[in-house]
């Protein structure tokens, strides 16, 4: 139920912050400028953007699942992907972008949202982060290193166009 809640909170957070963004971008006269050139180049890679750590297995798609024992349970609706992979990995960034924000979520620890035009990636559960929010970042670029909680070393990351959620593993090589 407490995993249910932070899982909820996070897409609740992550759905406001992105929906404000595509407003402010809307929003006529406004100076937020869209890197167009930027968001085709992503576009065009979808399928062969590097994995965000250098090693690691996908443990919880993206999407809707049910319960693995209660199998008339649905659990809550995944945005992104859960990537299990060594203590003290780093999380790298897939794409070059800007940080958007950091977050801190109960469950998720830290939080980094990237922007690459109209696209952003996301990445979670994290500590000692190396960027703060207004850098500009590099395909392969460090942004922290991924916490283990609970015994369980993992990178929540999520891709989305706009305010829509993407799935991962279509994006990734």
């Amino acid at each position: 139920m407490k995993k249910k809640k932070e899982v909820e909170r996070l897409n609740k957070e992550i759905e406001r912050i992105l929906a404000e963004a595509v407003r402010q971008q809307k929003k006529a006269g406004q100076k937020v400028k869209v890197d167009y050139e930027l968001s085709a180049k992503f576009s065009d890679n979808k399928g062969k953007l590097p994995w965000p750590v250098d090693n690691g297995v996908i443990v919880e798609k993206f999407g809707q699942s049910y319960h693995p024992v209660f199998k008339n349970v649905k659990l809550p609706f995944n945005n992104g992907v859960n990537i299990s992979t060594s203590r003290n990995a780093k999380a790298l960034c897939i794409f070059d972008g800007i940080v958007k924000q950091i977050l801190v979520m109960p469950g998720y620890n830290q939080c980094v949202l990237v922007q690459h035009g109209n696209y952003f990636t996301l990445y979670c559960k994290m500590k000692g982060l190396s960027v703060k929010a207004g850098d500009k970042v590099k395909v392969g670029q460090a942004l922290g290193t991924i916490d283990t909680i609970n015994g369980q070393t993992q990178l929540h990351f999520e891709v989305w166009k706009g305010s829509a959620p993407q799935n991962p593993e279509q994006w990734l090589r």
